[in-house]
C-alpha cells in the first residue's frame, strides 16, 4: 500500500514539474522571427529558394514559409496585392508570430525622374496617395486618423516612418557590391531615403505620376507598402521595404508602364530580395 502511494506521489510530481520543464526551456533558445512581406510569387521566389525552410503552411489562403535566411530565423509569407490584403495578412501575421521586425521587398513605379527602371529605393517614410477628399475642385490627399494599439487616444499622420536603425543598416549596403542583374544594360543603383507613396491603383499615367510628384516629391509608387507601415506604426514595429522600379509609372516614349512592368518585374523583384538578403545578413542574431 505503501508503494502505491509513493508511486501516486511520484507521478502527480512529475505531472506538475514536466510542464513547467517543457513550458520555460524552448524559450531560452527562442528567437523572435523577422517578417518578410511580399505582394505576388514572383517577388518572393528567389527569397524562398535561398531560405532554409522548416515549415510550409496556408494563412489566410497565403503562403507562409518558417525557416532561416544567413541564420536568422525568418517568416516568409505572401501578402495579396492591394492595400487591404497587405494589411489584412500583416496583422494575421503579427499577431501569429510576434515579429521583432517586418521587411516589405517587391516592385513598385518609379515617379520621380532620379529613379530609373531596376534602381531599388528604401524610403524613410510611407503615405497612402489616395486617401483623402473629393471635392468641386477635386482630390484633396489627408492625414489618415489612427490610434495605437492598446491605446485610447487617436491622432492623425500624414506618412509612416520607416525604423530609424533599419534605415542607418540600408544606408550601409549602399556601397556595398551585390551580384545585381542588369536591366536595359545598366546595374541598380540604391537610394535611401525619400517618400514613397502606394495605393489601390496601378498606375500607368503620365498626368498621375507627375501629381504624386509635385504633391509628395514621390520618389516610387506601390500597392501595398504604406499599408503595412501603418500596421506596424500601431502596433509599434519595427519596419522598412526594398521597392525595385519595374517601370516607370505612366511609362516612357512609346511604352506603357505595363509594357515594361512585363518586361522587367521577374529581374527588378529578384533585384530586390538580394538586397534584402544582404541587408538580413547584416543584421545582429
Amino acid at each position: 500500500m505503501m508503494f502505491k502511494y509513493q508511486k501516486k506521489t511520484i507521478f502527480i510530481l512529475l505531472f506538475l514539474v514536466i510542464p513547467l520543464f517543457v513550458s520555460c526551456n524552448p524559450q531560452r533558445n527562442y528567437r523572435a522571427p523577422y517578417l518578410i512581406l511580399y505582394a505576388f510569387d514572383a517577388e518572393g521566389a528567389l527569397l524562398s529558394q535561398k531560405m532554409v525552410t522548416d515549415t510550409a503552411e496556408k494563412i489566410l489562403g497565403r503562403d507562409v514559409f518558417i525557416g532561416e535566411i544567413s541564420g536568422k530565423p525568418v517568416i516568409l509569407a505572401e501578402s495579396g496585392v492591394g492595400m487591404t490584403n497587405a494589411a489584412l495578412t500583416a496583422q494575421k501575421l503579427l499577431d501569429l508570430y510576434k515579429p521583432k521586425g517586418v521587411f516589405f521587398t517587391g516592385i513598385a513605379g518609379a515617379v520621380d525622374t532620379s529613379v530609373s527602371i531596376g534602381d531599388i529605393v528604401i524610403c524613410n517614410r510611407w503615405l497612402t496617395h489616395d486617401y483623402g477628399y473629393y471635392g468641386a475642385k477635386g482630390f484633396y490627399p489627408e492625414p489618415i486618423n489612427i490610434k495605437k494599439n492598446k491605446s485610447d487616444s487617436s491622432f492623425q499622420i500624414s506618412y509612416f516612418k520607416v525604423d530609424s536603425i533599419f534605415l542607418r543598416k540600408a544606408e550601409g549596403l549602399v556601397e556595398t557590391p551585390l551580384s545585381f542583374e542588369k536591366i536595359l544594360d545598366r546595374l541598380p543603383e540604391i537610394i535611401v531615403n525619400g517618400v514613397g507613396v502606394s495605393g489601390n491603383s496601378f498606375i500607368d499615367c503620365l498626368e498621375k505620376r507627375t501629381w504624386l510628384s509635385e504633391h509628395f516629391q514621390a520618389l516610387v509608387v506601390d500597392m501595398e507598402t504604406a499599408a503595412v507601415a501603418q500596421v506596424c506604426t500601431i502596433n509599434d514595429i519595427p519596419f522598412i521595404a526594398f521597392r525595385s522600379a519595374s517601370d516607370l509609372a505612366g511609362g516612357s516614349g512609346s511604352s506603357t508602364a505595363t509594357a515594361e512592368l512585363d518586361n522587367f518585374f521577374k529581374v527588378a523583384a529578384a533585384n530586390s530580395s538580394r538586397l534584402l538578403m544582404k541587408f538580413i545578413e547584416e543584421l545582429p542574431d
